[in-house]
């Protein structure tokens, strides 16, 4: 199976969605398979001048609203497969005629893929996890666009989603008939330096950042054997989002840490968060001369991703970013000085604009490779 990445997979999804070919994205769980679905999907929306809606997180009065005005939408259905039943697709059999003949009921968010003016993604996800009578229940709507003899609109797209049998997720072996009825890829999860790109976008806390660039191993850790919780690309976005506003209240910090990545990896975060305390701030920024005296490697990553982030919230000038990038580049540590602007340049958007009018020459061509 082709292996791709998130970028691939982001233009593959385009690509099949404007050819209303099906596509199956399988993958290791946490990687983010789902979120770059929707991400499409908003993307497509805005290219075509709709709203993007997430149908799952509507209210009843919501769904009613794209349903009675359809053309103003793109809506992103997320059916996790695992969890129906078929005849939650077919829909609940009406005795008709007298009896006589017999029709189905469909739920309404099929009926909304039927609609002439609609248009979105219908997202089938854990669908290897779905009982073989559910997962053929779905031949129909990935192969010939049809539930229950109504054609799905032809704006729609129909994508599926899985886990890799490695996973240990209990999955069901797929049907050859309907394999053969998609494309299919396999996802790849991100490295430590396109992660940290997305979660500069997505408002990461700068410290995890800072971190998974210190110790890129710390971003994906799963071993069935060690009994620790895993580690994953959505269990990070759960530490930044519980550790928000805890500055130095490590034993908080890493039982929080600890209950969304495992003790082990929390451990060596928090230790690395603890490292405001061994260093002057100020004083490096004063005098970014002393920053050549730091012999751990740990604590050098860190301050950079002090300075980035203070930079980022106008506690410090463009020039003291740059007076510390100086020292570290006389010192050949070339990679400190491309991570600092890079975090500098992902989490301010008046980074570059100053860079490239103010920056010193040399440095210019050493580095603007990161940035431009």
């Amino acid at each position: 199976m082709k292996q791709v990445t998130h970028e691939e997979l982001r233009t593959n999804l385009l690509h099949h969605y404007d050819r209303k070919i099906a596509l199956f994205v399988y993958g290791r769980f946490g990687i983010g398979k789902s979120d770059t679905v929707q991400f499409v999907a908003s993307q497509i929306a805005q290219q075509k001048g709709r709203k993007f809606v997430n149908w799952n997180k509507l209210t009843e009065e919501e769904k009613k609203q794209v349903f009675d005005n359809p053309k103003d939408y793109f809506t992103l259905i997320d059916i996790r497969l695992s969890e129906y039943d078929s005849s939650d697709i077919k829909g609940l059999p009406i005795f008709k005629d007298g009896n006589k003949a017999i029709e189905f009921k469909v739920p309404f968010w099929a009926l909304l893929t039927t609609k002439p003016d609609s248009d979105g993604i219908l997202f089938f996800d854990e669908i290897n996890l779905a009982p073989p009578l559910v997962m053929s229940s779905c031949y129909k709507i990935i192969y010939d666009r049809v539930i229950n003899d109504m054609p799905i609109n032809v704006n729609w797209g129909v994508f599926g989603a899985g886990n890799l049998d490695e996973d240990r997720a209990y999955t069901n072996s797929m049907a050859p008939p309907l394999k053969d009825r998609a494309s299919e890829v396999e996802l790849v999860g991100a490295s430590s330096d396109k992660w940290s790109n997305w979660a500069m976008e997505h408002g990461v806390e700068p410290r995890i950042i800072g971190f998974i660039n210190f110790k890129n191993q710390a971003l994906y850790k799963v071993d069935f054997n060690d009994r620790q919780k895993f580690t994953t690309h959505r269990g990070w976005e759960r530490v930044s989002t519980l550790i928000k506003g805890v500055d130095e209240d490590y034993s908080l910090m890493e039982l929080l840490s600890s209950s969304a990545i495992g003790e082990g990896i929390a451990k060596e975060f928090v230790a690395f968060c603890r490292i405001s305390q061994q260093i002057d701030l100020p004083g490096i920024l004063n005098n970014p001369e002393k920053i050549k005296t730091i012999q751990e490697l740990s604590v050098k990553w860190f301050v950079n991703t002090a300075i980035a982030e203070q930079y980022a919230n106008n506690k410090i000038k463009f020039d003291k970013v740059m007076g510390v990038s100086k020292a570290l580049d006389e010192i050949d540590n070339v990679e400190l000085v491309a991570y600092l602007w890079k975090m500098c340049n992902g989490l301010s958007k008046n980074f570059k604009k100053e860079f490239l009018k103010s920056v010193d020459d040399n440095l210019v061509k050493k580095y603007q490779k990161y940035l431009i």
